[in-house]
């Protein structure tokens, strides 16, 4: 039977459609290349049979990666026993690469071989199927090159894609590890979507390998949209916890009935360092528009203890969409983080940290950017790194945040810097992303200021010194119950040779002021439009009463230095526990206030000896052992 012209048209067609192919870069640098495409060989091929189809691959940018070269297979393009070569030339501001392509016209098309090369390194021609892989140096920064075809070339259609990939991704110095005073917090929403909503793909496979991406250095990492039990449970925990994250905060608002709907929050803190106490809201506003409501959304709190320094840090993931009630309730959510905080009652000396993926930008035409800054006042960072954090390409519209609090301890320095972790593994090759977000890291440095003194009892006549002490330049000003101290503006107070009259509750207000926003890069002026913004720290060291009384004059009793017997805690809420001197085993412990009341009596039967004194009064106490030979005094502080 004969072909219609029809179908010959079709066919032709479908010959020019497959018999194509097309070579991607996935540029995973820092560095933009610029892209020439030059041809040499013993054909040069007509303009009509290839395209170069961009003459920039940006880092960072594209997910599958930016077509760079496209090309007719057929022997229209090259008659066989002729090969024609194309040089696909990446030009980075340091460094160059070649793309190597040669086409060798065969009976019925051309035979496809793929190289690459530059500074240092020029790999052999391939015509398989197989990964390949090159390790070198570009911007003075290990790189790898990992190349794959995509398919078995049957029908003349092979594509072949490049990836050059840092390696690492990011790093952070081991100084900040071993800097109390340093905190590093991750904050990314990775996507792993439950009950077969929509969303990416291989949410257990993206699990398992995103841990071993994180920097060894990396102290705390906050994820969102962890919904999904299986990979989250099965895949990421334990990843994380071999990545040496060994403490963890449970999911935010995992449901308890049986029917698990809505479902968790998605908010699940991890940290290097022991999480000392959690807690959580449920948000009571969700966005009907935006299907937010199929989630217990709402904020996750981890009280992070780094190398004796307390952290409060503090994850959340609000409400998407754009429609009235999405936006009411985002409005509603950010006065509930605000008084959440406030109810936690935290030391306004210590550091708070909120972030996550606030569904917020500052370059959105709703206003809601502002209402937050509104409603929070939040320290916002110098933002560094990449200018988006969804693959939008729309310059400032970051919506992933870590900032600061200006209520409590003001860091010196903090920095958000938008990233993206992308994946080598062959498992994820097709997807190559572990999240349609990228991250943001936020740096936090805090001055080191530490309180020496406070809650104690002498007897007139002797000396006692308080102090503030810290390395950052700052003001002092003291205060004894509320009243200022005239002239006492110094790190020290000093108390000598003291009397009675002394006697009241001291504290001293420290002062330093921090500028934000006097930065040069472009996101400045998106991030701080009404220019640099000046954040007041006014931190008040709470030294509690010191009681100067001839109480204990008159009783005897004189403040022990190493003694043979201790007490543990001290200062304590709770339960202590009472040591006895060596050889000794059966004592009675008597505990008096200040004005010499008998408030607690134990008989000791025992060298060891535990005693709950969590009902008494927050105070300083004076502990007495009557031993055969002896009394010993110490004295107690119970807050």
């Amino acid at each position: 039977m004969k072909q219609t012209l029809l179908s010959i048209l079709i066919s032709i067609a479908y010959l020019t459609t497959s018999a194509q192919s097309t070579i991607y870069v996935r540029n995973s640098t820092w560095q933009d290349f610029d892209v020439e495409v030059g041809q040499s060989g013993t054909l040069t091929m007509d303009q009509s049979e290839w395209s170069a189809t961009t003459s920039e691959v940006r880092g960072w940018l594209e997910t599958t990666g930016e077509e760079v070269l496209s090309f007719n297979r057929t022997n229209a393009a090259v008659p066989e026993g002729d090969t024609a070569y194309f040089d696909v030339n990446l030009n980075g501001a340091t460094d160059a690469l070649t793309i190597k392509i040669r086409l060798i016209g065969v009976s019925g098309g051309t035979e496809l071989d793929y190289s690459i090369e530059g500074s240092g390194f020029s790999e052999q021609w391939f015509d398989d199927a197989n990964f390949h892989e090159v390790q070198t140096t570009l911007a003075g920064k290990s790189v790898v090159i990992k190349f794959k075809p995509d398919n078995d070339d049957s029908n003349l259609d092979r594509d072949i894609r490049f990836a050059i990939h840092d390696l690492p991704v990011y790093e952070i110095s081991e100084a900040d590890f071993l800097d109390p005073n340093v905190l590093n917090v991750m904050y990314y929403n990775v996507q792993m979507i439950s009950f077969g909503v929509s969303g990416m793909a291989q949410a257990s496979e993206r699990g398992a390998l995103l841990p071993a991406q994180i920097s060894e250095y990396q102290d705390v990492v906050s994820f969102s949209e962890a919904f999904d039990d299986g990979p989250r449970e099965d895949d990421l925990i334990p990843a994380m916890v071999a990545a040496g994250f060994p403490y963890r905060t449970e999911i935010l608002n995992q449901p308890s009935g049986i029917i698990p709907f809505p479902v968790n929050g998605g908010v699940i803190i991890f940290s290097r360092w022991p999480i000392e106490a959690e807690d959580e809201i449920d948000y009571a506003e969700c966005g009907q528009a935006a299907q937010d409501c199929l989630a217990n959304k709402g904020v996750k709190y981890a009280r992070v203890n780094k190398l004796g320094k307390i952290y409060h840090v503090f994850g959340t993931h609000m409400d998407a969409g754009g429609g009235a009630d999405d936006i009411h309730a985002r409005r509603t959510q950010m006065a509930e983080i605000r008084n959440f905080i406030a109810d936690l009652n935290l030391p306004e000396n210590e550091p708070v940290i909120f972030g996550g993926d606030f569904n917020t930008n500052p370059v959105d035409g709703d206003n809601d950017y502002q209402a937050f800054l509104d409603t929070m006042s939040p320290i916002i960072p110098r933002h560094i790194g990449y200018f988006e954090s969804n693959f939008n390409d729309d310059f400032g519209k970051i919506i992933d945040h870590a900032w600061g609090d200006r209520l409590h301890l003001v860091p010196t320095s903090i920095t958000n810097e938008v990233i993206t972790i992308r994946s080598l593994d062959p498992v994820l090759w097709d997807i190559s992303e572990f999240s349609d977000h990228r991250c943001v890291l936020g740096r936090f440095a805090y001055p080191d200021i530490i309180k020496n003194g406070g809650d104690t009892l002498i007897c007139p006549g002797e000396d006692l010194s308080l102090a503030v002490v810290t390395t950052y330049p700052v003001t002092y000003q003291w205060f004894k119950d509320g009243v200022e101290l005239n002239g006492e503006t110094s790190l020290e107070l000093q108390l000598t040779n003291a009397l009675e009259s002394q006697t009241g509750h001291y504290t001293c207000l420290v002062g330093y002021d921090m500028i934000y926003g006097n930065w040069g890069d472009p996101l400045t002026a998106v991030f701080y439009p009404d220019g640099p913004d000046t954040v007041e720290a006014r931190l008040t060291f709470d030294f509690g009463d010191i009681v100067i009384n001839d109480v204990l004059c008159h009783v005897g009793i004189n403040d022990v230095k190493g003694s043979s017997w201790k007490i543990m805690p001290n200062p304590t809420s709770g339960i202590i526990t009472v040591s006895l001197p060596e050889n000794e085993t059966k004592a009675t412990f008597n505990l008096y206030s200040t004005e010499g009341k008998l408030v607690l009596s134990e008989w000791f039967t025992g060298s060891i000896n535990a005693l709950d004194v969590s009902n008494l009064n927050s105070g300083v106490y004076i502990s007495e052992l009557q031993l055969s030979q002896e009394t010993l005094h110490q004295r107690l502080v119970v807050y």
